[in-house]
């Protein structure tokens, strides 16, 4: 463009000149202007079974210990800190230290392995449904996306040669497994084992929920360089708002990481948490054994009141019907998430699954005999 037509797209503020909104527009990548936002209907106050979190608080001493750490808030986290966390890591996951990368949550694993081994026009395949952020950085970045439709046939399964077919040429498999939004289980290890084989690019499995479902691939990274574990301590471990995560890879992988990593990016009272979290892990079975009753009688409850309820291994469950579900709920201080004519309700305590049951019980005859 011609300076003198720039110059006469500019706005005049006193002295100077600001870019006018049309140019600003032009310097943005055009993948980017289109891409989609994260976005989800939250509740201020009332019963959170929305965003799959624990409805249980970690033990005191992860929240002392986090509170003493605020004291030196003014203060960067000591590196020695991050390597604690990351021995403890490693010895939870019987994987060798130079195999564990450490972010803030699960997320900071995500954006830093798209970013690093992935570039605009890059092929990956994820399965549909699917954590939803795997599209917003695919749509960030301009990605090419395979989808591979999951088959709601009695419960959700992926088609394993279709998934093969079309990872081949891919720079990257996503598979979360066990899946979200179904709650379903994808994969096992000999279907993981011939994605790494016939892969050109990495597989990543998302074993955001693997202390619920209880089984993983990670014991694999050492025999396949290009797979990688994405892990989080948001759902069992019950640390949401901590933000700690990690991964575990191929150390060649784990270093390449770490370059790029920012420095000091897990804050301080979260790295510390994530600390007494590992070195007091015992609570994360009183989770799993608690959200595990819960989520039987939140199953049979819903499935009483004559609603269809797939199987899940995870924290939550996905109910399929036509009825809105969400306003009855929503009027009543519980959020749940709405997907289409889906509905993800997370696993909430015994009162909590007690009073969902209620209202839509109320709610279902109510609307039945109209």
């Amino acid at each position: 463009m011609h300076a003198s037509n720039i110059f006469k797209q500019r706005e005049r503020i006193g002295d100077g000149f600001v870019i006018a909104p049309t140019e600003i527009k032009d310097k943005i990548k055009p993948w980017l202007l289109q891409a989609k936002e994260y976005d989800f209907t939250d509740i201020k106050e009332g019963i959170r079974l929305h965003l799959n979190e624990s409805p249980y608080r970690p033990p005191d001493v992860v929240l002392e210990e986090a509170s003493k750490a605020m004291v030196n808030c003014n203060r960067y986290q000591h590196p020695e800190l991050v390597q604690n966390f990351r021995e403890l890591v490693s010895e939870y996951n019987h994987v060798d230290f130079n195999m564990v990368y450490p972010s803030p949550g699960a997320d900071g694993s995500l954006r830093s392995i798209f970013y690093n081994f992935l570039s605009p026009g890059s092929k990956i395949v994820i399965n549909n449904p699917s954590y939803s952020m795997y599209k917003v950085y695919s749509s960030v970045m301009g990605l090419k996306v395979t989808n591979i439709a999951l088959r709601p046939e009695g419960e959700w399964w992926v088609e394993g040669e279709e998934l093969t077919k079309e990872s081949t040429d891919a720079e990257m498999v996503i598979i979360d497994n066990p899946n979200n939004p179904t709650g379903s289980p994808l994969l096992d290890k000999s279907k993981v084992k011939e994605l790494a084989e016939t892969t050109k690019g990495f597989v990543l499995i998302d074993e955001a929920y693997f202390e619920f479902y209880g089984s993983t691939v990670s014991d694999l990274v050492n025999e396949y360089p290009n797979l990688m574990i994405v892990r989080t301590l948001s759902k069992a471990f019950s640390m949401a708002s901590f933000r700690v995560g990690y991964t575990i890879a191929h150390e060649d992988v784990v270093k390449a990481l770490l370059k790029s990593s920012t420095p000091f990016d897990i804050a301080l009272p979260s790295i510390v948490a994530g600390i007494k979290a590992m070195e007091n892990r015992w609570y994360v079975n009183d989770v799993v054994k608690q959200v595990k009753e819960n989520r039987e009688v939140l199953l049979k409850g819903l499935r009483n009141l004559g609603l269809r309820v797939y199987n899940s291994v995870t924290n939550f469950l996905l109910v399929d019907t036509d009825k809105d579900l969400w306003t009855p709920l929503w009027n009543h201080g519980i959020a749940i998430r709405r997907l289409g004519k889906y509905y993800r309700i997370s696993v909430g305590t015994r009162e909590e699954v007690n009073l969902l049951l209620k209202v839509l019980g109320d709610f279902l005859e109510n609307s039945n005999t109209k």
